[in-house]
């Protein structure tokens, strides 16, 4: 597959230049960030994920790295919980365990004290 660059990548116009103060402050955040503590957890993890809100099969892809992966390792699903994706939380309780919470930290904190590894 061959990539082309968007030309709009390489112009300067009005609203890039009304863009420019947020992307130096979204930089400075990220430096900022790769100085916090990190965190570590005693359970493997896999993190499925992407820049789009809904509909790009997240939560199958979710479905189907789980059905590989349950037959050799304890699986859970862990999913922030929103109050409009109570379908989705359904159809992952379906197919395997599930922690919610509203703090993913939170979450992985209680598949470790589950004892899944």
């Amino acid at each position: 597959m061959r990539l082309i660059k968007p030309r709009f990548w390489e112009t300067k116009n009005f609203i890039s230049l009304i863009l420019y103060p947020l992307s130096i402050i979204t930089h400075l955040i990220n430096i900022t960030k790769k100085f916090s503590i990190k965190k570590n957890f005693k359970i493997k993890t896999i993190c499925i994920g992407n820049i789009f809100i809904g509909g790009t099969g997240k939560t199958s892809l979710a479905i189907e790295i789980n059905e590989l992966l349950k037959t050799r390792y304890k699986t859970i699903f862990i999913k922030k919980n929103y109050k409009n994706q109570k379908d989705e939380i359904n159809l992952l309780t379906k197919k395997g365990k599930i922690i919610t919470s509203t703090n993913r930290e939170i979450a992985l904190l209680n598949a470790s004290k589950k004892n899944i590894k």
